[in-house]
């Protein structure tokens, strides 16, 4: 064969295996943006499932926070200044003498609930212009942080607004602010979210410029990402979801409780405006009325005093124990 054919045939071979290769790495380069496509997909679907759990649940906070502090700025404030004026006091008599005890009308239990409620009063007064909501989601969320926690300044929380409060309440749920070695508002904003950093989106311009292999290492590196960031979302929506169904069921038991102890309030006022307010003039029924009311009223304390998170943001499993409160029913 004279040498020019040999040429030819050989130019034509590489030829061939030229275009054969670049079939092949535009198939790989294919591949490689519809597994980085598919990574984006999974991200944005994970991000916006947690989103949606993570809203749901800062509402049901919300709204157990906004419970307690009804309950403190309504019935628990008539029903201490009613309570406090009592005198001679003596609950032997009484079913839960060992529980009552302690919650005397001038006792420091009484004292610090009648703070409270004066604080919650504060708070609900300045709910709708521009009341601190993370004071009442810290409420909701860690029982009376809202009212009794302190930022970093030496500030209640309860006496800041607006974005003061929201971040002194972060950085107290982060551990305190940076200055004093907790993690900060960002440590308290994942404490509450729950969230964990999305990967960046593989941008498509990227595979415009990049070999086929480097393509395909690249976007199985980042589905790899997405999968791991997807079981992130699914474990913190499930921790979400405890948390959210737990503050649902207290806001519902408070909500329960408080009904109960607006008809006790009621008649015990009616005792007192007959009686007066020395014990030893009651009856012992009106003793024993009186006995279960403020039986209710500590009750509730110690329910709106329980924590629904621990200081890492998961349930608190103490929790539970609001259910078996004495006076609780189901």
């Amino acid at each position: 064969m004279p040498l020019p054919f040999l040429v030819l045939g050989a130019a034509a071979v590489v030829g061939g295996m030229g275009v054969v290769g670049g079939l092949a790495a535009k198939e790989t380069m294919d591949e490689a943006k519809k597994l980085g496509e598919k990574g984006d997909r999974l991200i944005a679907t994970a991000k916006s499932r947690c989103e949606r759990e993570q809203e749901a649940t800062s509402a049901a906070i919300e709204k157990l926070g906004s419970t307690k502090v009804h309950i403190l700025s309504n019935n628990m404030s008539v029903f201490l200044d009613s309570f406090r004026k009592l005198k001679n006091v003596d609950f032997k008599h009484s079913v839960g003498l060992d529980e009552l005890r302690d919650f005397m009308p001038q006792s420091d239990q009484l004292r610090k609930l009648e703070q409270a409620s004066i604080t919650a009063l504060d708070l609900s007064k300045g709910y709708g212009g521009g009341l601190a909501g993370g004071g009442i989601t810290a409420l909701g969320a860690y029982g009376a942080v809202g009212m009794l926690g302190t930022a970093s300044t030496g500030t209640a929380i309860g006496t800041l607004g607006g974005a003061a409060a929201t971040n002194a309440t972060l950085a107290w749920l982060g551990g305190g602010s940076l200055a004093t070695g907790g993690l900060g508002i960002a440590g308290g904003t994942a404490v509450l979210g729950g969230l964990v950093a999305a990967p960046a989106l593989l941008v498509g311009a990227y595979f415009l410029n990049n070999k086929a292999d480097e393509a395909m290492s690249k976007a199985k590196t980042h589905y790899a990402k997405a999968e791991e960031f997807d079981a992130k979302c699914s474990k913190s929506c499930s921790l979400l979801a405890a948390i959210r169904e737990r503050g649902e069921q207290i806001t519902n038991l408070l909500f329960r409780m408080d009904g109960d102890f607006t008809f006790g309030i009621r008649d015990m006022k009616g005792i007192i405006g007959r009686r007066g307010t020395d014990w030893r003039s009651f009856a012992r029924e009106e003793q024993e009325h009186i006995a279960a009311v403020a039986m209710t009223a500590k009750t509730l304390k110690l329910i709106m005093d329980t924590p629904l998170c621990r200081e890492d943001g998961t349930l608190d499993p103490n929790s539970a124990r609001v259910f078996s409160l004495p006076g609780v029913r189901g």
